[in-house]
C-alpha cells in the first residue's frame, strides 16, 4: 500500500510540474507578441492538447481540477488560443 501511495504522490507532483511548465512555456513563447500567427496558434494548441491528453489519461479528479485552473489562468492572458 505504501508503494502505491508514494507512486500516486510522485505522479501528482510530476503533473503539477508539467502544469507549471505549461504556463512558463506560454509565457516564454508568446508573452512578448502582440499578434499571433496561425503557426503560433497551432503550436499553442498542440502544446495544450498534449498536456490535456497526458493528464486526463490519469483519471485523477485532483489533476483534472489543477488542469482546469491552469488552463483558466492561461486563457485570461492568451485568450486567442481558446
Amino acid at each position: 500500500m505504501k508503494v502505491s501511495g508514494d507512486y500516486d504522490r510522485i505522479l501528482v507532483d510530476n503533473f503539477k510540474e508539467e502544469l507549471e511548465w505549461l504556463e512558463d512555456e506560454f509565457d516564454l513563447l508568446f508573452k512578448h507578441k502582440k499578434n499571433y500567427s496561425k503557426d503560433d496558434i497551432a503550436l499553442g494548441n498542440l502544446i495544450i492538447e498534449k498536456v490535456i491528453d497526458n493528464i486526463s489519461s490519469n483519471d485523477s479528479e485532483e489533476l483534472i481540477n489543477l488542469l482546469t485552473i491552469t488552463l483558466n489562468r492561461i486563457e485570461q492572458t492568451y485568450s486567442e488560443f481558446f
